[in-house]
């Protein structure tokens, strides 16, 4: 069953946790906090987010400490992680699930987050929101965009919303159609491809089976990024999807000698276009300056001739 957490609204107490990577610079802290206050919203810290251990954000056990006390405190509403990095994975086993079902609420970021988000929405059926970094997104590398299409998600029941193309060069992006000319719908599951493949084989590997997936991936060479899409492919979960979004990739063109070898969009078509389902490349999805909040769970609609997707219903209650 899925569950709606309650929409943000502003004066509304938010949590500030790291559960990836250590923050590369503190100063980070007042620019999330900042950026959360102007959109309204009381900031609470998590006890643990200045933490550093080795290349994690403290122990497994304080960064899942700091996520538990969010999610069991009555007054916080939401919960912003402020970087991605590494470790999100690693926190899953010591997770309080019950805690978590008993009390949905709203749960943002993206990258490495997305063991967290895939892990926390099938363990317990509560939509979360594959969207901007508090530190980084909203507060390093703010725009009118990101924040804006975060509110439309996270704050309105809008029953339906089409979601934005994108810029490029302040002009509306255009996206390719790699396959399929039918609409679909479906609900939405993804986030980025190098944690989803990685997922693959253990308790926490994201299901696909009747729904859209969207992927995304970072400096990732072509033929890794062949790789990647080739073991969701042979585990089944590309197969299984009623259609694929494939975000923009930033920096997986190739550099040096391989940029001339195939193409990203070559490796893309060569794994994705004889799925028969519908494949569209190139949406604001990843990690680029502007990028939407897409809410797993909730159904949307792919239109891939029309290379448009539309959520059918409100993320928030």
């Amino acid at each position: 069953m899925t569950v709606k957490p309650e929409r943000l609204r502003p004066g509304d107490t938010v949590g500030l946790v790291t559960p990836a990577s250590p923050l590369l610079d503190l100063r980070d802290i007042d620019h999330a906090r900042r950026a959360l206050e102007e959109l309204g919203f009381r900031v609470k810290l998590g006890k643990y987010l200045r933490r550093r251990h080795g290349f994690l954000a403290g122990t497994d056990a304080e960064r899942a400490e700091d996520l538990n006390a969010m999610f069991a405190d009555p007054d916080v509403r939401g919960i912003f992680a402020t970087r991605g990095g590494y470790g999100s994975a690693r926190v899953l086993p010591l997770l309080d699930w019950n805690t978590i079902a008993a009390n949905p609420k709203v749960l943002v970021g993206h990258s490495d987050l997305t063991a967290l988000l895939t892990a926390v929405h099938q363990r317990t059926g509560l939509v979360t929101f594959w969207g901007p970094l508090a530190g980084y997104d909203l507060g390093r590398h703010a725009s009118a965009f990101k924040a804006r299409w975060l509110v439309r998600v996270l704050c309105q029941n809008a029953p339906t919303l089409r979601l934005p193309r994108g810029l490029d060069s302040g002009r509306p992006r255009r996206w390719s159609c790699l396959s399929g000319d039918s609409p679909v719908s479906a609900p939405l599951t993804g986030g980025n491809l190098s944690l989803l493949a990685s997922l693959t084989g253990t308790p926490w590997e994201v299901q696909t089976a009747g729904r859209l997936l969207f992927v995304e991936d970072v400096d990732e060479e072509p033929y890794r990024m062949d790789r990647l899409l080739g073991q969701l492919e042979m585990s089944g979960k590309l197969g299984q999807a009623a259609g694929i979004v494939v975000g923009r990739c930033v920096g997986c063109e190739g550099t040096g000698r391989m940029k001339r070898t195939f193409s990203l969009r070559q490796v893309l078509e060569n794994r994705l276009a004889g799925l028969g389902a519908p494949v569209v490349y190139g949406a604001p999805i990843g990690h680029e300056p502007d990028k939407i909040t897409l809410p797993l769970g909730v159904r949307a609609c792919l239109d891939p001739s029309g290379t448009s997707l539309t959520l059918l219903e409100s993320a928030v209650l």
